[in-house]
């Protein structure tokens, strides 16, 4: 019989390929380029096997918080079991499809890297990253071959949430507007 976990699985194979042989790029450079801060909350939002969950946790350090979240609990297995292994003490999971369940203005910066195709409802899952992001934090996210940037800035500045900070290379940092 097969799993019902082999998309997954194999989508999670190629994520490992990609982040070990850094093509077309590397996670943890792409991370480094965000200035993360010791003591910072991130929030890694659709964190798959944290390619940038783990390279963002170091950035932070011991002071700082991540929290992985996806909706695959095969996903959150992996994360906690090499935190676990690898003694990360500052990731914290969360098993869901779109809210956080953290408290308002808590994060200061959001990672929506290689989900925001995958998401059929975005505005409210853009509204519950507006929530929880701290008024100095920034939302940060990827244009590829998936998503056009025309598209993806058509899709968050749209919401009129969020406009645009920074363009650096593939990423691009939202900062959050103030609603009247």
């Amino acid at each position: 019989m097969i799993s019902l976990n082999i998309k997954p699985r194999i989508e999670y194979f190629f994520l490992g390929l990609r982040d070990k042989l850094g093509i077309p790029f590397k996670p943890e450079e792409e991370v480094r380029k965000l200035n993360l801060k010791e003591g910072q909350k991130i929030l890694d939002y659709g964190c798959g096997i944290g390619s940038y969950t783990f390279p963002a946790a170091n950035l932070v350090g011991e002071k700082g918080r991540v929290y992985a979240l996806d909706k695959q609990p095969l996903a959150i297995k992996r994360i906690e079991e090499r935190a676990r292994r690898e003694a990360f003490h500052n990731i914290d999971t969360i098993l869901s499809d779109r809210d956080t369940g953290l408290p308002d203005e808590s994060i200061d910066v959001i990672l929506l890297y290689g989900v925001l195709p995958e998401i059929k409802h975005k505005e409210p899952l853009l509204r519950e990253l507006y929530r929880v992001l701290r008024p100095n934090g920034y939302l940060s996210t990827r244009f590829c071959f998936r998503m056009k940037k025309d598209r993806v800035l058509k899709i968050i500045e749209g919401t009129n949430l969020f406009s645009l900070r920074e363009q650096k290379g593939h990423i691009l940092n939202f900062s959050k507007r103030k609603i009247i």
